[in-house]
């Protein structure tokens, strides 16, 4: 099982020490998306997960699109924009942590 697999059976006030020790480089919903299905982490899997998440803003954007919800679209659309501005810092932070995950 993975470390971060292991860290969500945690008792709650373990999980707010485990909350602390993570910065926004690489926040911890992402983490939590990503972990759920990491067996064997290599660069092309960051790559994948990379645009899968981009996928995934793409229909929160689309959804919010229909709902009229002005700022969460603009919202999406800037936390898109700041990621494919980053894509190989983002991919390389996906690559070390979830890599750390696995240990």
């Amino acid at each position: 099982m993975a470390q971060w697999n292991q860290l969500q059976m945690l008792d709650c006030k373990y999980l707010e020490q485990v909350e602390q020790l993570y910065d926004d480089s690489f926040p911890m919903d992402i983490r939590q998306y990503l972990s759920k299905d990491t067996v064997a982490m290599q660069d092309s899997l960051a790559t994948v997960q990379f645009h899968d998440l981009l996928a995934q803003l793409d229909d929160q954007h689309s959804r919010f699109a229909l709902e009229n919800n002005f700022l969460l679209q603009h919202n999406i659309r800037e936390i898109k924009r700041n990621l494919q501005v980053r894509t190989f810092i983002i991919k390389s932070i996906l690559f070390f942590f979830l890599s750390a995950d696995l240990e």
